[in-house]
């Protein structure tokens, strides 16, 4: 589906109330007829993802079961406070029981795919990078270690007491739960009905002092996406830019657009993921409307929004669609809406990064949100990359500091709920996926109360995101 202009969205305008209204009554009238026409359809429970993570499971005592079904209930209270577990609320939509919620069915794969032995990476900046196109590249994770050694298997082996990240409280401290913990989560009866489940979603899973560091040497950079301009801020220094992401059915990130104009690739793994994106110009106001009981989650972003993006008359850009397949990574560019719903059990690797084609909106980006790294990154590329140095100084001494694309938004994906800022250098001082990247506050308890399974809080840093991103989410769930 060939796309529109970007500027055309200018004119774009919000439909009326009532339209919306009618609209939106009968998406949900094809829903419940939707729900009527599938019941004998659906899928027996557990489905084969969740009977392979139960083969895997140690049976456990009364005691033992009790110990873990309180990490999980805490996780959860805290990483979204506003739903109560007691009370049934994440499971108030239902989404677990209609067969729509995870449909593809009609749904056209718009984006293109090329093999990365049919592309050098000077000829994909010049196609995709600096026109600023998504594509799916084939072919990446071909040698890499994480090809093998990622299957819930492998990863139960070596990270079973490992507490991965699945949230954020309402401080801003990460939530997180022994991977085992979390798989039992997953394959639960009872929790796997959540209408967007907890989602890992760790952006520091490389860190040194983290038991899970060598996944970091389990995969290398594609050399499509090498020239990460943050690096030469220090590893300290700059933005959060790498996330490990493993989520179940119905988790993603809500629709967002990557901070300080960084672009995204998500490498997936296993699973399979839906995407949908819009291109640069699109109306914020359109695509992520504020309404009285409209989620912030993904899964209710397409049930609810979607849609609407599809029937005739609207006044913008329509959504591209995609299915990423196992061994496929989506690249995201910069100033691209996207959101992203695991339609099963997902296992992925995202970065964001800063190359030479997107310099310049990048560094517009963080210069106006992130001054004080703005002088020591500035102070590094007139080390090694004096000609972008002199760019930049360019850029500041004609006072074009204003941000490229004025909506963005930070997501992390642990339930896969979002939240968006008007502008993205803002959003980049909370912690990113993204898959490309999310967004998403996981509310959660006060700062006394903390569900790292008892251990103490994590440094604040800034929010992750799916698909991570430089202080936000980035390439996609």
């Amino acid at each position: 589906m060939p796309h529109q202009d970007p500027s055309s969205n200018q004119r774009a305008t919000a439909l009326p109330p009532l339209e919306q209204g009618e609209q939106q009554q009968q998406h949900e009238r094809k829903q419940h007829e939707c729900k009527q026409q599938h019941q004998q359809q659906q899928p027996p429970w557990p489905p084969e993802d969740v009977q392979a993570i139960r083969k895997l499971l140690p049976v456990l005592m009364p005691e033992e079961e009790e110990h873990v079904q309180h990490k999980i209930r805490a996780a959860k209270r805290a990483a979204r406070s506003e739903l109560s577990v007691s009370r049934g609320e994440w499971r108030r939509r239902g989404y677990a029981q209609d067969p729509s919620a995870l449909s593809t069915e009609g749904l056209v794969d718009e984006v293109p795919r090329i093999h990365i032995s049919d592309i050098t990476p000077e000829e994909f900046a010049e196609r995709f990078e600096r026109p600023r196109l998504p594509v799916v590249i084939t072919g990446l994770m071909d040698g890499w270690g994480a090809a093998r050694g990622w299957t819930i298997e492998e990863l139960l082996r070596r990270f079973r007491d490992h507490k991965f990240k699945v949230g954020s409280d309402d401080d801003g401290y990460a939530v997180r739960l022994r991977f085992e913990h979390f798989l039992r989560y997953c394959s639960d009866p009872d929790h796997s009905q959540d209408d967007s489940p907890l989602y890992i979603f760790d952006g520091t899973f490389g860190d040194k002092s983290r038991q899970s560091a060598p996944m970091a040497s389990d995969y290398r950079v594609p050399d499509l996406f090498a020239e990460d301009l943050f690096r030469l801020a220090g590893e300290r220094r700059r933005p959060p830019y790498r996330w490990v992401v493993i989520g179940p059915a119905r988790s993603g990130s809500g629709l967002h657009i990557d901070p300080l104009a960084t672009n995204a690739w998500n490498a997936l793994l296993s699973g399979r993921k839906r995407w949908a994106l819009f291109p640069p110009g699109t109306p914020k106001q359109l695509v992520l409307p504020k309404e009285p009981g409209l989620g912030r989650e993904a899964v209710c972003w397409f049930q609810r929004v979607f849609p609407r993006c599809l029937a005739p008359g609207w006044p913008t850009a329509r959504p591209v669609t995609c299915i990423q397949a196992p061994g496929e990574t989506m690249f995201v560019p910069h100033g691209w809406f996207h959101a992203v719903l695991n339609l099963d059990l997902t296992v992925a690797v995202t970065h964001n990064y800063c190359g030479s084609a997107n310099f310049e909106a990048v560094w517009r980006h963080t210069r106006r949100g992130r001054p004080k790294l703005s002088v020591k990154w500035l102070a590094a590329l007139r080390a090694e990359r004096p000609d972008l140095a002199t760019k930049a100084d360019v850029i500041d001494g004609s006072g074009d500091v204003g941000c490229a694309t004025s909506d963005s938004s930070s997501s992390s994906s642990s339930s896969s709920s979002s939240s968006s800022s008007d502008d993205s250098s803002s959003s980049s001082e909370s912690e990113g996926e993204g898959e490309a990247g999310a967004r998403q506050r996981h509310g959660g308890s006060s700062g006394k109360r903390r569900a790292e399974e008892g251990g103490q809080p994590d440094a604040k840093r800034p929010c992750e995101g799916e698909g991570g991103g430089a202080g936000g989410a980035g390439g996609g769930a």
